[in-house]
């Protein structure tokens, strides 16, 4: 039962996390954990997936880690398994796990091309896939794929993993329109700007010195109202929310946790000439 009057935390139930052995998806994990959730981490990574289980057991929490490879169709299966048969069911789950591919459209090589669409889209399609019927199972399951606020606005320099995290959110919201009717809520989280060691290894890699990192980090969360760089606690929150009865009214939609960026752009876009509708 996921109503009103239904417990509103995930206390006692099952729960994966792909992309669990770091950044945002680790960040997840430990926050489902702490809401009392059994959780799977699951990742290539399969050593750190362990490694971060371990920190949440020694401090109380039921996890496990497990090896997964986001795109190979067998291993998201078998890992979904292990995953049910581990937290005794699967109630809710994040599709997490994704790369980040830079490039524009005439830079890119079809295997680049290829490889973010694989492992983002097409992981994240296998990983619903597979964990659906346990969802369908618990009766009140919610599934919650990563996206990003690439995949919902033009960014340059990030076409493949614009389409790919484009092609997360439209199945999301189809799977959301097919299970509604079944107990089973599908929404996404789309963040931009999170402070995690891949993104600054990302805007470190082209900075010359260090003046030209802080220069290149302070250029970026320039465009943001909330000019700051988002936490990963702060997108583990909104995954929370939406992963449990918390948000049982919810369904089909994708959240940006994004200090405002992309309300601002639309708006900006839409301001009027100053001349307009004068005579």
């Amino acid at each position: 039962m996921s109503g009103p009057g239904a417990e509103r935390t995930l206390r006692g139930k099952g729960a994966l996390v792909t992309g669990a052995a770091s950044g945002i998806g680790r960040g997840v994990a430990a926050r489902l954990a702490a809401d009392g959730a059994r959780v799977v981490l699951a990742d290539l990574d399969d050593a750190g997936a362990e490694a971060a289980a371990a920190e949440l057991r020694a401090v109380g929490h039921a996890a496990l880690g497990v090896a997964v490879d986001a795109a190979c169709e067998a291993s998201v299966a078998a890992m979904v398994e292990r995953a049910a048969a581990s937290a005794g069911g699967l109630c809710a789950a994040e599709a997490k796990a994704g790369i980040m591919v830079e490039g524009g459209i005439l830079s890119l090589s079809l295997a680049d091309w290829e490889r973010a669409m694989r492992v983002n889209a097409t992981g994240a399609f296998l990983t619903a896939r597979a964990v659906l019927p346990h969802l369908l199972a618990s009766g009140a399951g919610a599934l919650v794929c990563t996206a990003s606020t690439v995949g919902l606005a033009g960014f340059r320099g990030v076409a493949a993993y614009s389409a790919s995290k484009d092609a997360v959110i439209a199945p999301a919201r189809q799977l959301a329109a097919d299970v509604a009717d079944r107990g089973v809520r599908v929404n996404a989280v789309a963040p931009e700007a999170v402070r995690t060691k891949l993104s600054w290894a990302q805007f470190r890699a082209p900075s010359p010195d260090e003046a030209g990192f802080e220069a290149q980090l302070a250029r970026v969360i320039a465009r943001y109202p909330i000019a700051r760089w988002g936490e990963v606690a702060e997108v583990a929150e909104a995954v929370l929310f939406l992963a449990s009865p918390r948000s049982s009214r919810i369904t089909g939609q994708v959240i940006a946790v994004d200090g405002g960026l992309l309300e601002i752009r639309q708006r900006r876009r839409r301001r009027p000439d100053p001349g307009e509708g004068r005579t």
